[in-house]
């Protein structure tokens, strides 16, 4: 399938087109309803748990993720607003859009969402470094953009039993640096660029 500026635009295929093989060819993606054909290969969902050795676990079947419906994005993000992130597909077939829910055990967690002034709006490419005890979490602004899906402008951090953020560092893309001290976990915040302040939201 070609991917042409205009949707008057037709391309000609690349190269010869192996129908016996299950290929076919569509010059124009905005006609493509019209050629009766199904990109879906009918691969089943994988989804695997770092172990924390080097390895990961597959637990598409236990968790129900290994659904055949011709996913095409996964984002993740928190939805219900405990500081767990749920995985949303987007998929052609088996519902539109489906949801997985976090039933991992409940541990500590801290949302930062970044508001800009010399700086983009959203602090997009900031550097963020939290600290908590003998654990330190580094991170990156940059929302996850998928086909026809985006996640939110925030970080999400897990803070393991840890029941208090010692330090927060923020390198915004300005090159202006923000620190915070003695943050409570358990809570979303949006710290502004101007003056180093932060809001629970």
């Amino acid at each position: 399938m070609s991917q042409p500026f205009s949707c008057t635009t037709s391309v000609p295929e690349l190269r010869e087109i192996d129908e016996d093989n299950g290929e076919f060819w569509v010059g124009n993606p905005f006609m493509f309803s019209n050629v009766k054909e199904n990109l879906s290969a009918y691969e089943r969902n994988g989804c695997f748990l770092n172990d924390r050795s080097g390895s990961f676990l597959d637990m598409s079947y236990l968790s129900g993720s290994d659904n055949r419906g011709d996913s095409r994005t996964v984002v993740g993000t928190d939805i219900d607003g405990d500081g767990m992130a749920e995985l949303l597909i987007r998929q052609v077939g088996g519902g539109a859009i489906v949801i997985y829910k976090n039933n991992f055990p409940q541990k500590s967690w801290l949302t930062i969402s970044l508001r800009g002034e010399k700086s983009n709006s959203a602090g997009i490419g900031a550097k963020i470094t939290v600290t908590a005890g003998d654990l330190t979490v580094r991170r990156e602004l940059y929302p996850v953009v998928n086909f026809l899906s985006q996640a939110p402008a925030t970080v999400q951090v897990g803070l393991g039993e840890h029941t208090k953020v010692d330090s927060i560092s923020i390198l915004w893309p300005s090159g202006e640096e923000t620190k915070l001290n003695n943050v409570e976990v358990n809570q979303h915040i949006r710290v502004f660029e101007s003056d180093g302040h932060f809001e629970a939201l």
